[in-house]
């Protein structure tokens, strides 16, 4: 009985920490995908000028850490002539949040001179204050595209979406997303 109780409350707290995890993932592959016929892979160009400082530094991290997942499964870097091409692109886009708020301004409130026999709004003073709350959040979309050379199509695509109000969290995002998403990317048989 205690291993039952023990057991329901793993997968309780597992799902709980699944549910609340800040990075959503998708994946998708073409039904002709076969990972068994495929074997070295190389990164598509990217002109990392065209951006800032941090997102460069950002591209290389996300390529280390694709190469790594890459290297799990079973697939080699091969500069020449790879069997797949890796693609990778970061988005972000800001969404604005409004909400209004109650706040009661009443000088004497909980205690003192309005206590039980305060006015209401009819008959003297009305404390209680709206205002409109607006936030700014940025979310971060991370598609990484896997393309067959030798039949120049899309084989595999994975999305991730995230959080990314701060610099530090665009990098968490990242990293989150390839280790989630590569772990929906089939393994190479051999």
């Amino acid at each position: 009985m205690r291993k039952y109780i023990m057991t329901v409350c793993g997968v309780a707290l597992l799902l709980v920490t699944y549910a609340c995890s800040s990075v959503k993932i998708i994946a998708e592959k073409e039904e002709s995908f076969e990972p068994g016929s495929y074997g070295t892979y190389a990164f598509a160009p990217v002109d990392l000028q065209q951006v800032d400082q941090a997102t460069a530094i950002l591209y290389q991290e996300i390529s280390k850490s694709i190469a790594y997942q890459m290297k799990q499964k079973g697939y080699v870097l091969s500069t020449e002539n790879p069997d797949l091409l890796v693609a990778f692109n970061i988005l972000t886009e800001e969404a604005r949040k409004e909400s209004w708020k109650s706040v009661n301004n009443d000088p004497y409130y909980p205690y003192g001179m309005r206590g039980m026999w305060a006015y209401n709004s009819l008959y003297g003073p009305n404390f209680n204050q709206r205002y409109k709350e607006v936030k700014f959040e940025k979310t971060g979309t991370f598609v990484v595209d896997l393309l067959s050379t030798k039949q120049e199509e899309l084989v595999w695509r994975g999305i991730g979406i995230g959080p990314v109000n701060h610099p530090e969290e665009r990098f968490d995002t990242a990293y989150e997303s390839v280790q989630k998403m590569f772990k929906k990317f089939p393994d190479k048989k051999i």
